[in-house]
Protein backbone atom coordinates (compact mmCIF):
# COMPACT_ATOMS: atom_id res chain seq x y z
CA UNK A 1 0.00 0.00 0.00
CA UNK A 2 1.48 3.37 -1.02
CA UNK A 3 1.43 6.38 1.25
CA UNK A 4 -1.73 8.54 1.15
CA UNK A 5 -1.29 11.68 -0.92
CA UNK A 6 1.39 10.19 -3.15
CA UNK A 7 -0.09 10.98 -6.52
CA UNK A 8 -3.57 12.48 -6.48
CA UNK A 9 -2.60 16.09 -7.02
CA UNK A 10 -4.03 17.76 -10.09
CA UNK A 11 -1.47 18.51 -12.78
CA UNK A 12 -3.85 20.89 -14.55
CA UNK A 13 -4.21 18.74 -17.68
CA UNK A 14 -7.89 17.81 -17.54
CA UNK A 15 -8.80 19.07 -20.97
CA UNK A 16 -8.59 22.83 -20.33
CA UNK A 17 -8.67 25.34 -17.48
CA UNK A 18 -12.48 25.15 -17.10
CA UNK A 19 -12.29 21.37 -16.77
CA UNK A 20 -9.41 21.74 -14.32
CA UNK A 21 -11.56 23.98 -12.13
CA UNK A 22 -14.44 21.52 -12.36
CA UNK A 23 -12.13 18.71 -11.32
CA UNK A 24 -10.74 20.72 -8.40
CA UNK A 25 -14.27 21.52 -7.17
CA UNK A 26 -15.30 17.87 -7.45
CA UNK A 27 -12.20 16.74 -5.55
CA UNK A 28 -13.01 19.17 -2.77
CA UNK A 29 -16.61 17.93 -2.67
CA UNK A 30 -15.56 14.28 -2.46
CA UNK A 31 -12.92 15.10 0.16
CA UNK A 32 -15.62 16.62 2.38
CA UNK A 33 -18.12 13.81 1.81
CA UNK A 34 -16.36 11.21 3.93
CA UNK A 35 -16.68 7.40 3.78
CA UNK A 36 -19.75 5.18 3.60
CA UNK A 37 -21.87 7.04 1.04
CA UNK A 38 -23.77 5.79 -2.01
CA UNK A 39 -23.38 8.28 -4.86
CA UNK A 40 -24.87 8.26 -8.37
CA UNK A 41 -23.34 10.12 -11.31
CA UNK A 42 -25.64 11.19 -14.14
CA UNK A 43 -23.55 12.32 -17.13
CA UNK A 44 -24.07 13.30 -20.76
CA UNK A 45 -20.52 12.87 -22.09
CA UNK A 46 -17.61 10.49 -21.53
CA UNK A 47 -15.31 13.43 -20.76
CA UNK A 48 -17.61 14.48 -17.89
CA UNK A 49 -17.91 10.88 -16.70
CA UNK A 50 -14.13 10.34 -16.62
CA UNK A 51 -13.56 13.65 -14.84
CA UNK A 52 -15.96 12.74 -12.03
CA UNK A 53 -14.59 9.20 -11.80
CA UNK A 54 -11.03 10.53 -11.54
CA UNK A 55 -12.04 12.95 -8.77
CA UNK A 56 -13.80 10.16 -6.87
CA UNK A 57 -10.90 7.70 -7.16
CA UNK A 58 -8.26 10.37 -6.47
CA UNK A 59 -10.04 11.46 -3.31
CA UNK A 60 -10.44 7.86 -2.11
CA UNK A 61 -6.79 6.99 -2.75
CA UNK A 62 -5.60 10.09 -0.94
CA UNK A 63 -7.64 8.96 2.07
CA UNK A 64 -6.07 5.53 2.18
CA UNK A 65 -9.04 3.67 0.75
CA UNK A 66 -8.51 0.74 -1.56
CA UNK A 67 -10.28 1.41 -4.86
CA UNK A 68 -12.04 -0.82 -7.36
CA UNK A 69 -13.00 0.68 -10.72
CA UNK A 70 -15.32 -1.37 -12.93
CA UNK A 71 -15.26 -0.47 -16.61
CA UNK A 72 -17.91 -1.15 -19.23
CA UNK A 73 -18.54 1.69 -21.67
CA UNK A 74 -14.93 2.88 -21.36
CA UNK A 75 -11.88 0.94 -22.42
CA UNK A 76 -9.63 0.30 -19.37
CA UNK A 77 -6.78 2.08 -21.17
CA UNK A 78 -8.89 5.23 -21.48
CA UNK A 79 -9.74 5.09 -17.78
CA UNK A 80 -6.06 4.75 -16.84
CA UNK A 81 -5.19 7.68 -19.11
CA UNK A 82 -7.89 9.85 -17.50
CA UNK A 83 -6.57 9.00 -14.04
CA UNK A 84 -2.99 9.78 -15.03
CA UNK A 85 -4.01 13.18 -16.40
CA UNK A 86 -5.05 14.30 -12.92
CA UNK A 87 -1.86 13.10 -11.28
CA UNK A 88 -2.73 9.56 -10.15
CA UNK A 89 0.29 7.24 -10.58
CA UNK A 90 -1.85 4.41 -11.90
CA UNK A 91 0.93 1.85 -12.39
CA UNK A 92 2.31 2.34 -8.88
CA UNK A 93 -1.15 2.23 -7.34
CA UNK A 94 -2.05 -0.97 -9.17
CA UNK A 95 1.25 -2.60 -8.28
CA UNK A 96 0.74 -1.72 -4.62
CA UNK A 97 -2.80 -3.13 -4.60
CA UNK A 98 -4.32 0.29 -3.89
CA UNK A 99 -6.24 0.35 -7.18
CA UNK A 100 -7.80 -2.31 -9.36
CA UNK A 101 -9.37 -1.57 -12.75
CA UNK A 102 -11.42 -4.45 -14.12
CA UNK A 103 -14.41 -5.14 -16.40
CA UNK A 104 -17.74 -4.71 -14.62
CA UNK A 105 -18.90 -8.08 -15.97
CA UNK A 106 -16.34 -9.83 -13.74
CA UNK A 107 -18.16 -8.64 -10.63
CA UNK A 108 -21.73 -8.21 -11.78
CA UNK A 109 -22.20 -10.88 -14.42
CA UNK A 110 -19.61 -13.62 -13.90
CA UNK A 111 -22.22 -16.11 -12.69
CA UNK A 112 -25.27 -14.20 -13.87
CA UNK A 113 -26.76 -11.22 -12.07
CA UNK A 114 -27.25 -11.99 -8.38
CA UNK A 115 -27.92 -8.96 -6.18
CA UNK A 116 -27.23 -10.75 -2.88
CA UNK A 117 -23.91 -12.09 -4.13
CA UNK A 118 -22.77 -8.67 -5.36
CA UNK A 119 -23.64 -6.97 -2.07
CA UNK A 120 -21.77 -9.68 -0.16
CA UNK A 121 -18.78 -9.34 -2.51
CA UNK A 122 -18.49 -5.59 -1.94
CA UNK A 123 -18.90 -6.02 1.82
CA UNK A 124 -16.17 -8.66 1.87
CA UNK A 125 -13.88 -6.38 -0.15
CA UNK A 126 -14.36 -3.65 2.42
CA UNK A 127 -13.48 -5.99 5.28
CA UNK A 128 -10.41 -7.28 3.45
CA UNK A 129 -9.25 -3.72 2.75
CA UNK A 130 -9.39 -2.79 6.43
CA UNK A 131 -7.62 -6.02 7.35
CA UNK A 132 -4.85 -5.08 4.89
CA UNK A 133 -4.32 -1.73 6.60
CA UNK A 134 -6.51 0.57 4.53
CA UNK A 135 -8.93 3.03 6.09
CA UNK A 136 -11.78 1.88 3.88
CA UNK A 137 -12.97 0.71 0.48
CA UNK A 138 -14.33 2.61 -2.51
CA UNK A 139 -15.91 1.22 -5.69
CA UNK A 140 -16.92 3.01 -8.89
CA UNK A 141 -18.87 1.21 -11.58
CA UNK A 142 -20.06 2.12 -15.07
CA UNK A 143 -23.69 1.02 -14.95
CA UNK A 144 -24.05 0.37 -18.67
CA UNK A 145 -23.35 -3.27 -17.72
CA UNK A 146 -26.98 -3.48 -16.59
CA UNK A 147 -28.14 -3.76 -20.22
CA UNK A 148 -26.56 -7.22 -20.43
CA UNK A 149 -27.93 -8.76 -17.24
CA UNK A 150 -31.00 -10.30 -18.81
CA UNK A 151 -32.88 -8.84 -15.82
CA UNK A 152 -35.54 -6.16 -15.71
CA UNK A 153 -34.13 -2.75 -14.73
CA UNK A 154 -36.35 -2.79 -11.64
CA UNK A 155 -34.20 -5.63 -10.33
CA UNK A 156 -31.09 -3.47 -10.82
CA UNK A 157 -32.64 -0.57 -8.94
CA UNK A 158 -33.80 -2.89 -6.17
CA UNK A 159 -30.17 -4.01 -5.91
CA UNK A 160 -29.18 -0.35 -5.45
CA UNK A 161 -31.75 0.03 -2.65
CA UNK A 162 -30.65 -3.28 -1.10
CA UNK A 163 -27.07 -2.04 -1.04
CA UNK A 164 -28.06 0.84 1.25
CA UNK A 165 -29.79 -1.59 3.61
CA UNK A 166 -26.80 -3.96 3.80
CA UNK A 167 -25.29 -4.00 7.28
CA UNK A 168 -21.49 -4.03 7.33
CA UNK A 169 -18.91 -3.12 9.94
CA UNK A 170 -16.84 -1.35 7.27
CA UNK A 171 -18.75 1.20 5.18
CA UNK A 172 -18.31 1.07 1.43
CA UNK A 173 -18.23 4.27 -0.60
CA UNK A 174 -19.61 3.78 -4.10
CA UNK A 175 -20.06 5.78 -7.31
CA UNK A 176 -22.69 4.35 -9.68
CA UNK A 177 -22.45 5.94 -13.13
CA UNK A 178 -25.48 6.42 -15.37
CA UNK A 179 -25.26 7.84 -18.89
CA UNK A 180 -28.28 10.03 -19.59
CA UNK A 181 -28.26 8.86 -23.21
CA UNK A 182 -28.33 5.22 -22.11
CA UNK A 183 -31.26 5.23 -19.69
CA UNK A 184 -34.81 6.48 -20.20
CA UNK A 185 -36.62 8.98 -17.93
CA UNK A 186 -38.24 6.31 -15.79
CA UNK A 187 -34.96 4.46 -15.22
CA UNK A 188 -33.07 7.64 -14.33
CA UNK A 189 -35.81 8.74 -11.93
CA UNK A 190 -35.81 5.36 -10.17
CA UNK A 191 -32.00 5.35 -9.93
CA UNK A 192 -32.14 8.88 -8.55
CA UNK A 193 -34.40 7.72 -5.72
CA UNK A 194 -31.91 5.09 -4.52
CA UNK A 195 -28.88 7.35 -3.96
CA UNK A 196 -28.46 9.76 -1.08
CA UNK A 197 -26.03 11.88 -3.13
CA UNK A 198 -25.84 12.52 -6.87
CA UNK A 199 -23.35 14.20 -9.16
CA UNK A 200 -24.94 16.19 -11.95
CA UNK A 201 -23.38 18.93 -14.06
CA UNK A 202 -20.07 18.52 -12.19
CA UNK A 203 -21.71 19.23 -8.83
CA UNK A 204 -22.05 16.88 -5.87
CA UNK A 205 -25.61 17.32 -4.56
CA UNK A 206 -27.46 16.04 -1.55
CA UNK A 207 -30.46 14.34 -3.13
CA UNK A 208 -33.88 15.58 -1.94
CA UNK A 209 -35.57 12.71 -3.82
CA UNK A 210 -33.66 9.95 -2.05
CA UNK A 211 -35.82 7.29 -0.39
CA UNK A 212 -34.42 4.92 2.25
CA UNK A 213 -34.79 1.23 1.30
CA UNK A 214 -37.91 0.64 3.38
CA UNK A 215 -39.67 3.63 1.79
CA UNK A 216 -38.46 2.92 -1.73
CA UNK A 217 -40.21 -0.44 -1.75
CA UNK A 218 -43.56 1.27 -1.06
CA UNK A 219 -43.16 4.28 -3.39
CA UNK A 220 -45.00 4.74 -6.68
CA UNK A 221 -43.01 5.46 -9.82
CA UNK A 222 -45.84 7.08 -11.78
CA UNK A 223 -45.46 10.62 -13.08
CA UNK A 224 -41.73 10.94 -12.38
CA UNK A 225 -39.86 13.54 -14.44
CA UNK A 226 -36.16 12.70 -14.22
CA UNK A 227 -34.93 15.84 -16.00
CA UNK A 228 -36.88 18.10 -13.67
CA UNK A 229 -35.75 16.12 -10.63
CA UNK A 230 -32.09 16.43 -11.63
CA UNK A 231 -32.34 20.13 -12.42
CA UNK A 232 -34.07 20.85 -9.11
CA UNK A 233 -31.48 18.80 -7.24
CA UNK A 234 -28.71 20.74 -8.97
CA UNK A 235 -30.40 24.10 -8.32
CA UNK A 236 -30.86 23.27 -4.65
CA UNK A 237 -27.20 22.25 -4.33
CA UNK A 238 -26.00 25.48 -5.95
CA UNK A 239 -28.26 27.50 -3.65
CA UNK A 240 -26.88 25.67 -0.63
CA UNK A 241 -23.34 26.37 -1.79
CA UNK A 242 -24.14 30.07 -2.13
CA UNK A 243 -25.66 30.12 1.36
CA UNK A 244 -22.64 28.27 2.78
CA UNK A 245 -20.25 30.79 1.23
CA UNK A 246 -22.34 33.66 2.55
CA UNK A 247 -22.41 32.15 6.04
CA UNK A 248 -18.64 31.57 5.99
CA UNK A 249 -18.05 35.22 5.17
CA UNK A 250 -20.48 36.32 7.86
CA UNK A 251 -18.70 34.06 10.35
CA UNK A 252 -15.40 35.79 9.61
CA UNK A 253 -16.96 39.23 10.02
CA UNK A 254 -18.74 38.12 13.20
CA UNK A 255 -15.50 36.78 14.64
CA UNK A 256 -13.74 40.07 13.96
CA UNK A 257 -16.60 42.12 15.41
CA UNK A 258 -17.25 39.87 18.38
CA UNK A 259 -13.77 38.84 19.34
CA UNK A 260 -11.02 41.05 17.95
CA UNK A 261 -12.77 44.42 18.25
CA UNK A 262 -14.27 43.53 21.63
CA UNK A 263 -10.88 42.54 23.03
CA UNK A 264 -9.25 45.72 21.71
CA UNK A 265 -12.04 47.84 23.16
CA UNK A 266 -11.65 46.18 26.54
CA UNK A 267 -8.01 47.29 26.48
CA UNK A 268 -9.17 50.83 25.67
CA UNK A 269 -11.72 50.75 28.49
CA UNK A 270 -9.11 49.55 30.97
CA UNK A 271 -6.74 52.33 29.96
CA UNK A 272 -9.47 54.99 30.15
CA UNK A 273 -10.46 53.77 33.62
CA UNK A 274 -6.89 54.06 34.91
CA UNK A 275 -6.53 57.54 33.42
CA UNK A 276 -9.85 58.66 34.97
CA UNK A 277 -8.79 57.41 38.39
CA UNK A 278 -5.20 58.62 38.39
CA UNK A 279 -4.93 61.72 36.24
CA UNK A 280 -5.41 65.30 37.36
CA UNK A 281 -7.97 66.57 34.85
CA UNK A 282 -9.94 69.76 34.55
CA UNK A 283 -13.71 69.59 34.05
CA UNK A 284 -13.62 69.76 30.23
CA UNK A 285 -10.95 67.08 29.97
CA UNK A 286 -12.85 64.78 32.32
CA UNK A 287 -16.04 65.25 30.29
CA UNK A 288 -14.21 64.28 27.10
CA UNK A 289 -12.72 61.23 28.82
CA UNK A 290 -16.13 60.19 30.17
CA UNK A 291 -17.65 60.53 26.68
CA UNK A 292 -14.90 58.34 25.18
CA UNK A 293 -15.55 55.76 27.90
CA UNK A 294 -19.30 55.69 27.18
CA UNK A 295 -18.76 55.28 23.43
CA UNK A 296 -16.30 52.41 23.94
CA UNK A 297 -18.71 50.75 26.39
CA UNK A 298 -21.54 50.90 23.83
CA UNK A 299 -19.34 49.26 21.21
CA UNK A 300 -18.43 46.45 23.62
CA UNK A 301 -22.15 45.97 24.35
CA UNK A 302 -22.90 45.70 20.62
CA UNK A 303 -20.13 43.15 20.16
CA UNK A 304 -21.62 41.12 23.02
CA UNK A 305 -25.07 41.27 21.37
CA UNK A 306 -23.55 40.09 18.07
CA UNK A 307 -22.06 37.12 19.88
CA UNK A 308 -25.42 36.34 21.44
CA UNK A 309 -27.21 36.59 18.09
CA UNK A 310 -24.86 34.09 16.49
CA UNK A 311 -24.86 31.64 19.40
CA UNK A 312 -28.56 31.59 20.24
CA UNK A 313 -30.63 32.47 17.21
CA UNK A 314 -28.86 29.93 15.00
CA UNK A 315 -30.50 27.04 16.87
CA UNK A 316 -33.80 28.64 17.84
CA UNK A 317 -37.01 26.63 18.12
CA UNK A 318 -40.63 27.62 18.68
CA UNK A 319 -41.97 26.51 22.07
CA UNK A 320 -45.06 27.00 24.24
CA UNK A 321 -44.67 29.55 27.04
CA UNK A 322 -46.81 30.88 29.89
CA UNK A 323 -46.73 34.58 29.02
CA UNK A 324 -47.14 35.80 32.60
CA UNK A 325 -44.12 33.79 33.77
CA UNK A 326 -41.91 35.03 30.93
CA UNK A 327 -42.89 38.67 31.60
CA UNK A 328 -42.23 38.29 35.33
CA UNK A 329 -38.77 36.82 34.70
CA UNK A 330 -37.87 39.54 32.18
CA UNK A 331 -39.01 42.34 34.50
CA UNK A 332 -37.10 40.86 37.43
CA UNK A 333 -33.93 40.69 35.33
CA UNK A 334 -34.17 44.34 34.24
CA UNK A 335 -35.01 45.55 37.78
CA UNK A 336 -31.90 43.83 39.06
CA UNK A 337 -29.75 45.48 36.38
CA UNK A 338 -31.41 48.93 36.75
CA UNK A 339 -32.64 49.23 40.37
CA UNK A 340 -33.41 52.96 40.04
CA UNK A 341 -35.93 52.37 37.24
CA UNK A 342 -39.67 52.13 37.89
CA UNK A 343 -41.22 49.32 35.85
CA UNK A 344 -45.01 49.05 35.93
CA UNK A 345 -46.67 45.94 34.55
CA UNK A 346 -50.27 46.02 33.42
CA UNK A 347 -52.33 42.93 34.21
CA UNK A 348 -50.87 40.19 32.00
CA UNK A 349 -53.49 37.69 30.79
CA UNK A 350 -53.12 34.09 31.87
CA UNK A 351 -52.45 32.73 28.40
CA UNK A 352 -49.89 30.52 26.73
CA UNK A 353 -48.13 31.67 23.56
CA UNK A 354 -46.13 30.02 20.82
CA UNK A 355 -42.78 31.80 20.64
CA UNK A 356 -39.09 31.48 19.93
CA UNK A 357 -37.14 29.93 22.78
CA UNK A 358 -35.49 33.30 23.44
CA UNK A 359 -38.70 35.23 24.06
CA UNK A 360 -37.51 36.37 27.47
CA UNK A 361 -34.36 37.81 25.88
CA UNK A 362 -36.52 39.89 23.52
CA UNK A 363 -38.62 41.27 26.41
CA UNK A 364 -35.50 42.07 28.45
CA UNK A 365 -34.10 43.95 25.47
CA UNK A 366 -37.32 45.96 25.00
CA UNK A 367 -37.47 46.90 28.68
CA UNK A 368 -33.77 47.78 28.80
CA UNK A 369 -34.13 49.90 25.67
CA UNK A 370 -37.02 51.79 27.35
CA UNK A 371 -35.00 52.35 30.54
CA UNK A 372 -31.95 53.67 28.70
CA UNK A 373 -33.69 55.85 26.10
CA UNK A 374 -36.56 57.21 28.18
CA UNK A 375 -36.55 60.87 29.18
CA UNK A 376 -37.92 60.42 32.72
CA UNK A 377 -35.58 60.81 35.69
CA UNK A 378 -35.54 58.32 37.32
CA UNK A 379 -36.40 56.03 34.38
CA UNK A 380 -40.03 54.94 34.10
CA UNK A 381 -41.34 52.09 31.93
CA UNK A 382 -44.79 50.56 31.53
CA UNK A 383 -45.54 47.15 30.03
CA UNK A 384 -49.11 46.94 28.72
CA UNK A 385 -50.79 43.82 27.35
CA UNK A 386 -53.94 43.31 25.34
CA UNK A 387 -55.40 40.38 23.42
CA UNK A 388 -57.98 39.32 20.90
CA UNK A 389 -59.12 35.82 19.94
CA UNK A 390 -55.76 34.45 18.81
CA UNK A 391 -53.17 37.18 19.44
CA UNK A 392 -51.71 38.87 22.49
CA UNK A 393 -49.88 42.20 22.19
CA UNK A 394 -47.12 43.25 24.58
CA UNK A 395 -46.48 47.01 24.37
CA UNK A 396 -43.46 48.53 26.15
CA UNK A 397 -43.92 52.26 26.78
CA UNK A 398 -41.55 54.94 28.07
CA UNK A 399 -41.65 58.78 28.17
CA UNK A 400 -39.77 60.26 25.24
CA UNK A 401 -39.87 60.56 21.46
CA UNK A 402 -41.01 57.57 19.36
CA UNK A 403 -38.53 55.39 17.51
CA UNK A 404 -37.27 57.41 14.50
CA UNK A 405 -39.13 56.79 11.26
CA UNK A 406 -35.96 55.62 9.47
CA UNK A 407 -35.31 52.95 12.12
CA UNK A 408 -38.94 51.83 12.07
CA UNK A 409 -38.90 51.47 8.28
CA UNK A 410 -35.68 49.46 8.33
CA UNK A 411 -36.98 47.10 11.02
CA UNK A 412 -40.40 46.63 9.43
CA UNK A 413 -38.87 45.89 6.02
CA UNK A 414 -36.21 43.66 7.52
CA UNK A 415 -33.31 45.37 5.72
CA UNK A 416 -31.13 48.43 6.00
CA UNK A 417 -30.27 51.08 3.42
CA UNK A 418 -27.92 54.04 3.56
CA UNK A 419 -30.87 56.30 4.39
CA UNK A 420 -32.88 53.97 6.61
CA UNK A 421 -31.14 52.11 9.39
CA UNK A 422 -31.79 50.87 12.91
CA UNK A 423 -29.10 52.05 15.28
CA UNK A 424 -27.58 49.09 17.10
CA UNK A 425 -28.37 45.41 17.39
CA UNK A 426 -30.89 45.52 20.23
CA UNK A 427 -34.09 46.03 18.23
CA UNK A 428 -32.82 43.76 15.45
CA UNK A 429 -32.38 41.04 18.05
CA UNK A 430 -35.99 41.58 19.16
CA UNK A 431 -37.23 41.52 15.56
CA UNK A 432 -35.46 38.24 14.73
CA UNK A 433 -36.81 36.54 17.84
CA UNK A 434 -40.34 37.79 17.09
CA UNK A 435 -40.04 36.76 13.43
CA UNK A 436 -38.98 33.28 14.53
CA UNK A 437 -42.08 33.24 16.74
CA UNK A 438 -44.26 33.96 13.67
CA UNK A 439 -45.20 37.17 15.44
CA UNK A 440 -44.88 40.86 14.54
CA UNK A 441 -42.80 43.78 15.82
CA UNK A 442 -44.54 47.15 15.37
CA UNK A 443 -44.60 50.71 16.67
CA UNK A 444 -48.03 52.01 17.76
CA UNK A 445 -48.54 55.79 17.29
CA UNK A 446 -50.34 56.48 20.55
CA UNK A 447 -48.70 59.71 21.74
CA UNK A 448 -45.92 61.89 20.25
CA UNK A 449 -44.45 62.23 23.75
CA UNK A 450 -44.28 58.47 24.34
CA UNK A 451 -42.26 55.71 22.74
CA UNK A 452 -44.22 52.51 22.06
CA UNK A 453 -42.61 49.28 20.86
CA UNK A 454 -44.97 46.32 20.65
CA UNK A 455 -44.85 42.66 19.73
CA UNK A 456 -47.76 40.44 18.70
CA UNK A 457 -47.60 36.77 19.70
CA UNK A 458 -49.83 33.82 18.88
CA UNK A 459 -52.09 32.58 21.66
CA UNK A 460 -52.32 28.85 22.26
CA UNK A 461 -55.87 27.62 22.75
Amino acid sequence: MTEPGSGAAVDGDTGGSADARRYADLRADFDELGPGHHVALFYDSLDAQRRVAAAFVGSALDRSRRCLYLTDRNDPADVRAAFRRVGIDVAAREDAGDLRIAPAAEVYLDDGFDADRIVDTLGAAAEASVADGYDGFAAAGENSWSFRTGADFDEIVEFEAMFDAHDTDHPVTTLCQYGLDDFDERAVAKALRTHEYVVYRDTLCRNPYYLPPERYAEASDTGLNATLMLEQTYGLARSRQAVDRHEQRLAVVNRILRHDIRNDLNVVLGTLSRVREGASLDEAERAQLDRAYRVASRLVDRAEKARYVQQTLADSAVERFDLRSVVDDAVASVREEHPAATITVDDVPAVSVFADGHLEVALVELLTNAVIHGTADPPSVTLVTSRDADTVTVDVVNPGPPVPESDRTALERGLETTLEHAGGLGLWLVKWIVDNSRGRLHFPDADPEECHIAVDLRVVD
